[in-house]
């Protein structure tokens, strides 16, 4: 424990975070089949944008997919063609673990700003083992790599007022300010206007809290928007003139409006909500940050609290009152609860031990709710969860033992230890479920010499994992293949079954679940040389 301090304090901290975090990710990574539904409609669009060679224009199987901006496939493809494995899902999801790093990265340079490195390895550690974006980091999907970019923003605005706030000399050099406008524009090309939701109000609060416009001009706004035009209007006028603008009809209209107008796709939860999920989704970190929330309110005033409150209280407060919510929209506010826990933590020591206890209990809740979906669902626990739930036990009592303590490094340890041992009954476990895999088990039944036609399962991983190949019909549809002759294959799912009436008995019967709606399936699967 001893060595662990010494490399935080001689500034190995850095590395040592993005190393655990690293390891961190590692649980279900390799293991966990593509999920549905977004993970595979980023890949499947990903791998196609790399096969056609056309950076331009975004296509699902023989369907454009205009919700979101280019960014993510970009960086997805690169990523894919640069491991020389397109049809492994683990390729798509290098992106989502680059972004992760480089938030835990950026997230240790502004601790740095308040905190000696043992503190700002605390810092980063906090986010790298939390549970939400240990999630994120193992799909293929836009929020880690959007996390990355907006703490790279967030990093030179805090050179800019930490740590003496207004008294804080404003200077910037050169390429500071061109991180924050390359940070910028990636954020647009990733996933449109939510990064700047949280970039700009920052930066604008820090302009009003000065009453004048100092740090506006030191990241020279007049070059910088140059260079945030050459990175985004190429692509924006391009795919304009490709679509017909139908890009902004489906990306604006359709899918960001809609999901202010309404509960979107069933994901409807009262104001509030992220409030209460976030004794999850940042848990174990959650454990340090609960603790220290009374030092946090007597050092409300602190430059480091305001600059916290500014990035993270407008952007909360818009999604607390969106009627759609995803349990991960509110995770860019994340590298700051890090950072205002770690610097509590390190300066006026650990709080309330009851609170840290009771909040201890949290991800055993999880597990209890992952043993009740396996029962449910017909699945059963693999040795994993077993292992990891015991692990999970011995790193919490760790855990607990260093924040009463208040000993940096074992606590620092502790958080990582917890994050894995979370993430190691979790993740695996999942994977280890067939049942809530069909379309692996589906996708195993092709052959290039044959028809693999599939009705009643339509979800985007079928599509991945044949790599487009496998037919989606309807019951009609998958009648008339069948009428053909040659070889051919038929997955009919059960609820249309009663229209599909082939001149042979199934041969076998797959049973699963569709983690797109989670209905559960009976597949019966017809075969003709």
């Amino acid at each position: 424990m001893e060595r662990i301090e010494a490399m935080m304090r001689q500034g190995a901290g850095l590395w040592l975070a993005l190393a655990l975090t690293l390891l961190l990710a590692l649980p279900g990574f390799f293991s966990l089949p593509p999920v549905d539904r977004d993970e595979v409609l980023f890949a499947q669009s990903s791998a196609q944008m790399l096969a056609s060679g056309d950076p331009v224009d975004i296509r699902f199987a023989d369907q454009v997919r205009y919700k979101k901006p280019v960014g993510i496939y970009w960086v997805q493809s690169v990523l894919a063609f640069l491991t020389g494995q397109p049809q492994a899902i683990q390729s798509y999801r290098l992106a989502s673990v680059l972004g992760g790093l480089i938030a835990v990265g950026f997230t240790y340079g502004m601790a740095r700003r308040v905190m000696a490195p043992a503190g700002a390895c605390l810092a980063a550690v906090m986010l790298g083992s939390c549970f939400i974006l240990g999630a994120e980091m193992r799909l293929a999907k836009t929020d880690a790599f959007l996390l990355g970019s907006i703490a790279a923003a967030g990093f030179v605005l805090a050179r800019l007022w930490l740590p003496a706030g207004r008294g804080q000399p404003v200077a910037l050099a050169w390429p500071y300010a061109v991180l924050f406008w390359v940070a910028l524009a990636v954020q647009v090309l990733v996933k449109g206007p939510i990064g700047p939701l949280v970039t700009l109000p920052l930066l604008a609060g820090l302009c009003l809290l000065r009453r004048d416009l100092a740090i506006l001009r030191a990241l020279r706004p007049l070059r910088g928007l140059a260079l945030f035009a050459a990175l985004v209007l190429p692509w924006v006028i391009a795919i304009t003139i490709r679509s017909d603008g139908a890009f902004w009809t489906a990306s604006v209209g359709e899918d960001m409006l809609a999901k202010v107008g309404s509960a979107k796709e069933s994901h409807g939860a009262p104001p509030g909500s992220y409030l209460l999920a976030l004794w999850l989704t940042f848990w174990p970190a959650a454990i340090l940050f609960g603790t220290v929330l009374p030092a946090l309110w007597r050092a409300r005033r602190d430059p480091l609290v305001v600059f916290a409150a500014l990035w993270a209280l407008p952007f909360w407060a818009v999604f607390e009152a969106t009627p759609t919510k995803l349990i991960h929209y509110t995770m860019p506010a994340y590298p700051m609860l890090a950072i205002l826990a770690a610097w509590a933590f390190t300066t006026r020591g650990a709080g309330n031990r009851w609170v840290a206890r009771g909040l201890a209990l949290v991800p055993f809740l999880l597990l209890g709710a992952l043993a009740y979906g396996a029962r449910e669902v017909g699945g059963r626990l693999a040795w994993t969860y077993v292992a990891g739930g015991l692990g999970l036990v011995a790193a919490v009592v760790f855990l607990l033992g260093s924040v009463a303590r208040a000993r940096i490094g074992a606590a620092t340890l502790a958080l990582a230890c917890c994050g894995f041992a979370l993430s190691f009954a979790f993740y695996p476990t999942l994977a280890r479920m067939p049942v809530l895999w069909p379309a692996p088990a589906i996708a195993a039944l092709a052959r290039p010499d044959c028809r693999l036609v599939v009705a009643g399962f339509n979800e985007p991983s079928l599509v991945f994992l044949t790599q487009n190949r496998a037919i989606r019909a309807t019951a009609d549809e998958a009648r008339a293949e069948w009428a053909k002759p040659g070889c051919i294959t038929a997955v009919i799912e059960s609820r249309v079954a009663k229209d599909y009436t082939p001149d042979a008995a199934p041969r076998s019967t797959l049973r699963g679940i569709a983690l797109g709606n989670g209905r559960k399936l009976e597949l019966s699967v017809f075969s003709r040389p």
